[in-house]
This record gives C-alpha cells, structure tokens and sequence, in this order.
C-alpha cells in the first residue's frame, strides 16, 4: 500500500512540474514580442545611436525595398542634384563696334538680356568707377558732358551674364579699355582724354587708318590757335547730338547742344567724346600727318582728301 502511495505522488510531482514549465514557456514568449511593438514611443521620437540605420518606426519600411513611405537616395539622383548646382549661368555676347555711343551700347544691353537700357544709362554716369586709372583722369562736368564714360568702353564682343548688374558689365569693358588704352596714346598739349575726344571724332569722319591720319592732321591744325580758326567744324559731333542722344530724349539734345556743337557753337574739341574710338583712330589722333591742310571732303566713293586755303566743308562717312 505505501510503495503504491509513493508511486502516485511521484506521478503528481511529474504532472504539477510539466504545467510549471509550460506556463513558463508562454511568459517568455510573450517578453520577447513585446519590445517589437509599434506603441513604445520612445524609438521612434529619439535617434538611436547604434550603428542602426533606422529606428522601430521605420524599421519595416526600410527594409522593404520600393516603400513609398522612406525616400531612398540613389547614385543618379545624387548625380542629377550636382548637376543642377554647377550648371552655367546663361550668358550673352555682346558686340561694341568701333563707333558705337553709349546710347547705342545701353540699347544692345537690353535686347541681348544683360540689363536694361535705362539702369545702364544710369549707372554710366551715377557709378564712382575712379578706381580705373582712364576714369580717374577724366574732368567730368555733367552740364557740359552727356555720358562720362562716353568713348571709354572699347570696341570688342563681351561676354556677360543674363541680368547682370550694370556696374558689373561696364567693370568688364573698363577693364578692357585699360588694357587697350592705358597710356598707349598721347600728343603733345593734350591730354588723355582729349585725345580719345579727338579719336572719336575720327572714328566718325573716315573708314581708314590712311584717310583717318590725313582728317586728324586736318583737325590738329584747326586747334592750333595760330591758324586763327574759329571752329573745329566736325559734322559729326553735330550728328552726335541729333541722333544719338535724341535717341534717348530730345529735352537731352537741347541741354548740351552748345557744348557738343562744333560747327557754330563750341570751339575747339567737344565737351568729351561722341562715340568709342577704335585702335586706328586712337593711333590717327596721336599721330596724325604732317600736312598744313585745314579742310578736308570725301567723294561719292568715301575718299576723303584734305586741302590747304579753301573754306570746304567736312563730309562725314556715314
């Protein structure tokens, strides 16, 4: 009877020890599977630390490749990112001609997109450029000269960008007239800038380095205040003033028709230049022929010819 009770209460003990271990089981599994749970906060409000890329929160979109939900970064996209940051800002050439005005200038500016006409015709005079040696020399009197820096933007093609600052795109051609005027030119008596006022008056007059030494022999000896002459008498400075600047504005024409004017109004050399000078202008101007003429005509065919003693007034070439 006693060895059957013990064999029964070990059967118990097996019983009792077997549920024991199988509630045990359970709670563990149960604790594994709660930290995964999407409700604890504190994952997805605090970047982890580890070596983790992703947090709880986002944990089962990144690693299902092609969620919409996480953006993902691709070597193309990058490429396309720094492509779009260094491509070129647009650019426009414009094209100064040897003869060209600031008003002329001011208007090819605004129809390549660079700036507007009136900003540039503003800046030209408004803008302190005195840090380039050219401009610093210059005497300005804005009731007597128009445009400053009228003859000082030397002919040649620029590059600018679109909607450039005005002072910037005249910096660029500043720059350049330095360059290719500096103090290349001079003539005794006169100074820089009456040289270039001078070469402009040629650049107007004849096509040619040739014809254009013979008018700036013309012009020197009608400064010269022994020849007794009242005027410098170049056409051209009056067309200066009747279609350039009436381009502009005709109350322009009226202000400073006696100081550009030197037909009948001014003598000797106009208030400043009346266009941009070319290299063989500048180079007639200060080294003109050494001739004793005083007048000078050019035929049907453009040829201009220069004459001693007979009162014969200038054509100019366009």
């Amino acid at each position: 009877m006693r060895k059957h009770f013990m064999v029964v209460a070990m059967i118990a003990f097996i019983f009792l020890f077997t549920a024991c271990a199988n509630n045990n089981s359970k709670d563990l599994n149960v604790s594994n599977i709660q930290p995964s749970s999407s409700s604890t906060p504190s994952s997805s409000s605090t970047p982890s630390s580890s070596s983790t890329p992703s947090s709880s929160s986002t944990l089962s979109s990144s690693s299902t490749p092609g969620s919409s939900s996480t953006p993902i970064s691709t070597p193309e996209s990058s490429s396309q990112a720094i492509s779009s940051t260094l491509q070129p800002k647009p650019t426009a050439n414009v094209t100064v001609v040897e003869g060209d005005s600031i008003p002329q200038i001011a208007q090819k500016m605004q129809d390549n997109g660079v700036c507007s006409k009136v900003d540039f015709l503003s800046t030209v005079n408004s803008y302190d450029f005195s840090y380039y040696p050219l401009v610093k020399q210059i005497q300005y009197d804005p009731s007597h000269r128009c445009y400053k820096l009228e003859g000082y933007l030397f002919p040649d093609t620029y590059t600018f960008y679109l909607n450039s600052k005005p002072q910037d795109a005249i910096g660029k051609m500043l720059t350049n007239t330095e360059s290719k005027i500096g103090s290349k030119y001079s003539y005794s008596g006169m100074t820089t800038d009456q040289v270039i006022t001078l070469a402009s008056i040629i650049q107007k007059e004849a096509p040619d380095l040739t014809n254009m030494k013979k008018i700036s022999s013309v012009f020197h000896n009608r400064l010269d205040p022994k020849n007794k002459i009242s005027y410098l008498g170049a056409d051209s400075t009056v067309f200066y003033l009747t279609k350039y600047l009436a381009s502009v504005n005709d109350a322009i024409v009226e202000k400073y028709k006696y100081y550009y004017n030197t037909n009948n109004r001014i003598k000797g050399l106009p208030a400043g230049p009346i266009c941009s000078p070319g290299t063989n202008a500048l180079t007639a101007a200060a080294n003109p022929d050494n001739t004793n003429d005083l007048y000078f005509y050019s035929d049907s065919s453009g040829y201009h010819y220069s004459v001693t003693g007979n009162h014969i007034s200038s054509v100019p070439s366009d």
